[in-house]
């Protein structure tokens, strides 16, 4: 038998699932909430900005077509490199497409590749703010691919 002032052994709900906001303890001058000095079990991690460079990649079953392929920057936010890494792939998935073009073939555009998924170190997105950067060594590669080079120097 319980004695006055003695309390039932009752198993209380998390504070995160109570709706009424009189859990906390009046000391007088100030009040301490219990939900701050109890580790946070629901707590989610801040998503961070991310690019990932994806290769997409045309074809068609037309013995004359010559494939293009296209280079893609997006920005991502992701609590993870796994989940951007994830998120780059359903990205590229959801833009595949089929088109006819100019001679009336069909094109279809697939993701060819995820190339790179990269946590932005700047996320301001100012002016002058760095999105993607890589470091290279064939610049003749490069600039076999890259017609926008020229033969012109900065």
């Amino acid at each position: 038998m319980s004695t006055p002032g003695d309390e039932p052994n009752i198993e209380r709900l998390p504070d995160e699932l109570v709706e009424d906001d009189h859990s906390s303890i009046d000391l007088g001058s100030g009040t301490i909430d219990p939900r701050e000095h109890r580790p946070r079990v629901f707590a989610t991690a801040e998503p961070e900005s991310y690019v990932a460079v994806l290769v997409i990649e045309s074809s068609s079953e037309s013995p004359d077509y010559e494939p293009w392929y296209e280079e893609s920057f997006v920005l991502l936010t992701a609590e993870s490199d796994d989940e951007a890494r994830e998120k780059a792939r359903e990205y590229g998935k959801q833009h595949e497409t089929s088109h006819h073009d100019e001679h009336q073939r069909l094109v279809n555009w697939k993701l060819k590749h995820v190339v790179e998924v990269k946590k932005l170190e700047d996320a301001t997105f100012d002016d002058g703010s760095e999105l993607y950067s890589r470091v290279f060594r064939d610049y003749s590669g490069y600039s076999s691919f890259e017609p926008r080079l020229g033969d012109e120097e900065l």
